[in-house]
């Protein structure tokens, strides 16, 4: 039998789903991260208010004094 075709009717706290997913394999793992950014709607993610206003304030400094910035090329180089 084929363990990943079987639908299991269960009702399992969030911690024990985090305890099974614990015992998957990393390429498990990883399978399951695929899974779950295709099954989020982007419409559900909340971006705090806070983490939006160091983003203005980032963006705000940047045109101000663009030229005090690397280009992702110079970042590159030096790496």
């Amino acid at each position: 039998m084929n363990t990943q075709h079987v639908q299991l009717k269960i009702p399992l706290s969030f911690k024990q789903v985090v305890d099974i997913v614990k015992q998957l394999s990393p390429s498990e793992k990883q399978l399951l991260s695929e899974v779950l950014w295709t099954e989020q709607n982007m419409d559900d993610i909340v971006i705090p208010e806070e983490h939006k206003q160091i983003v203005r304030e980032r963006i705000k400094k940047y045109k101000n004094n663009p030229g005090s910035y690397l280009s992702w090329d110079d970042i590159e180089r030096k790496i």
